[in-house]
């Protein structure tokens, strides 16, 4: 797990791939020590997904996949059944014609980009739903505005 001394600011690509898409990152954003709970228990939101999270989008903006046209309903703080019960996750996005969520990994040891897993909500169960992770920056480059 980081250090949670030390505030990380967002990585430059991840700042980047939200300007592309739309989206405006306050001027005033600084990143904060707020936790969230987990399974494995408390956690601090990555400087990366809190600049997400306080993102303004244009009215009626929509992302899609580049590949397949899916709208992404991001960010979107997903309640319910963890993903996972022996993990600090977070999920951040939801398609739901194809029921993937975006997944942070809290543990990370790069907050200012995490790994996103893309878990399939009909396939809950072994750990091969975590094997192909990208970094946030790269998921975000595989979106379209819209």
């Amino acid at each position: 797990m980081s250090d949670t001394s030390v505030l990380e600011t967002p990585h430059a690509d991840v700042l980047r791939e939200i300007e592309r898409l739309g989206g405006v990152v306050d001027r005033q954003f600084a990143p904060d020590d707020r936790n969230v709970d987990t399974p494995v228990g408390p956690r601090r939101i990555p400087s990366a997904v809190q600049a997400v999270l306080s993102v303004a989008w244009p009215e009626h903006h929509v992302l899609l996949t580049d590949e397949d046209d899916y709208e992404v309903t991001f960010p979107q703080l997903v309640d319910g059944d963890p993903i996972a019960d022996d993990r600090a996750f977070f999920v951040i996005a939801y398609n739901e014609s194809t029921q993937y969520y975006w997944v942070i990994d809290l543990d990370d040891e790069r907050p200012d980009d995490p790994w996103v897993h893309v878990i399939d909500h009909d396939l809950y169960g072994g750990d091969e739903r975590f094997r192909h992770a990208e970094r946030l920056s790269r998921r975000l480059a595989d979106l379209v505005a819209a």
